[in-house]
């Protein structure tokens, strides 16, 4: 099926929570957002020639991909946590890089300085309000996606790993038409934990299961075992 008009929960946000590091954390910006919005910031120039007879001419000579996203704070969330943390540093601190990928699989990576970070507010009953911009500095980097229709089915493979050390799950979304982009989850994180790019780290030994989930559909997606021994 082709994906056409995707819907936007088929973006996948990600923010690197550890910048400062030379290998990026990356956590996925989703949990408490229900609206994204982004804005290429331009800026023209409006000229006047006499060769317009008396009409302007206009000129984009720059601009800035600003993303804002917004909804509701969500305490313990790994991307929400480290977001609220910049709320009184400034400068640097708030320089980290953001990744999206599209439901065609195009990437767009880059350095983003998080601004108009707000958290709390809203009224008595309400949930507490989160808001924030991912500002690219510069031209991000993109990369073209060709993806074009919905993932049919997901193959994983079980994972082994030793308490304390990592390892990478194995997965294959088919149709090669779809988009690779998948979403992970263990049922016990007392045993392994695992990052959104699908790295199992051991925690205890035990077994308990991974769950891989197409980020463009959820609907489609496969639970493997995981089994943890001493290291």
């Amino acid at each position: 099926m082709d994906i056409a008009f995707a819907l936007n929960y088929t973006n996948l946000y990600m923010i690197d929570t550890t910048p400062e590091e030379k290998t990026p954390t990356w956590a996925r910006v989703g949990a408490g957002i229900n609206s994204v919005k982004w804005d290429g910031n331009e800026k023209s120039s409006d000229d006047d020639y006499y060769d317009g007879e008396g009409q302007a001419s206009t000129e984009v000579t720059g601009g800035q991909i600003v993303g804002s996203f917004s909804g509701h704070r969500k305490f313990g969330d790994p991307a929400q946590d480290y977001i609220a943390s910049l709320a009184v540093k400034y400068g640097a601190k708030r320089h980290t890089n953001f990744k999206r990928i599209a439901p065609d699989g195009t990437v767009t990576t880059g350095d983003v300085t998080l601004a108009n970070i707000s958290e709390g507010g809203g009224d008595p009953n309400s949930k507490g309000d989160f808001s924030f911009e991912a500002r690219f500095n510069g031209l991000p980097v993109i990369e073209p996606g060709n993806k074009h229709s919905f993932p049919e089915s997901i193959t994983a493979s079980v994972v082994t790993v030793k308490i304390g050390q990592k390892v990478k799950a194995t997965a294959t979304v088919t149709p090669a038409t779809a988009s690779d982009a998948l979403l992970y989850a263990v049922e016990d994180d007392t045993v392994a934990k695992v990052a959104i790019d699908g790295t199992v780290t051991g925690v205890k030994a035990g077994k308990t299961n991974l769950t891989v989930k197409s980020a463009v559909l959820p609907s489609v997606g496969k639970t493997v075992e995981i089994t943890v021994t001493a290291a």
